[in-house]
């Protein structure tokens, strides 16, 4: 992304009143088309990245499990189907458009005892200290506004010995394979949304904000500064997608 286009970004958050209801109002329009778009740009690979990020959070039996900028509740549902007997997940999201489409799936695959929705910000998470058992989270940590408080507060509601983990998309490590990822996510994608999803802005932002997000290395720097103890991260697809891995120290 250039200059100018960071430029423009900042002045659209500026004109909504702020990054969180800018991005809270354009997800709140693609909500429909959300799970189509994520299966068309990925080619269907988002549902192994969900899985991976899932076979990581490793919840126990009769645990509980969060689940921030859920979304759809894709993520949720993907670690209740693997988790073992008696699992919940608490899915949260700032998008009343987005849980909504959420609850409809849940309630048609008969998870509603499994899974609960709520309204929630990822930056100032509504739960007690050390009340959730795991955290997990796809593709919104480049939509936070303070990325270092959204870790912050992830490590705050996890109980000591519990654990984060972060499926995101991220800058691949090879210069060739670089150049053509971001041939596809800077030009194709935002084509894609407009003539399929109908939502040019909201393809265009999507993209765009990955280029001021950190790479994996740097990402888990930060994760290690909040606090997160042996944090890993792991490139998936050639480094399409990073999951990350952090333990809360037991106290």
């Amino acid at each position: 992304m250039s200059i100018k286009t960071s430029m423009n970004l900042e002045e659209k958050f500026r004109e909504t009143g702020g990054k969180r209801p800018y991005v809270q109002r354009l997800f709140g329009r693609i909500a429909g088309v959300y799970d189509l778009m994520n299966r068309l740009m990925s080619l269907g690979l988002d549902i192994y990245w969900r899985k991976r990020a899932a076979r990581y959070l490793a919840l126990a039996t009769g645990e509980t499990g969060l689940d921030l900028g859920t979304g759809t509740a894709d993520l949720a549902i993907t670690v209740v189907r693997q988790a073992k007997p008696g699992t919940r997940m608490i899915g949260m999201d700032i998008v009343p458009e987005m849980l909504e489409q959420g609850r409809k799936k849940i309630k048609r695959l008969g998870l509603e005892e499994s899974i609960e929705l709520r309204t929630g910000d990822a930056e100032h998470i509504d739960l007690p200290d050390n009340s959730v058992d795991g955290c997990c989270h796809g593709f919104i940590a480049r939509n936070l506004t303070n990325l270092r408080q959204g870790f912050s507060e992830m490590l705050r509601v996890v109980r000591p010995g519990g654990r984060v983990v972060c499926l995101e998309i991220t800058h691949p490590p090879g210069k060739i394979f670089r150049t053509l990822f971001y041939i596809y996510f800077y030009k194709l994608v935002p084509l894609l949304g407009r003539l399929v999803g109908k939502a040019p802005e909201e393809y265009n932002y999507l993209p765009n904000s990955l280029t001021v997000f950190p790479d994996a290395p740097h990402l888990k720097e930060l994760m290690e500064e909040v606090g997160w103890s042996d944090v890993r991260y792991y490139y998936l697809n050639n480094g399409l997608v990073a999951i990350h891995v952090g333990t809360k120290p037991e106290q």
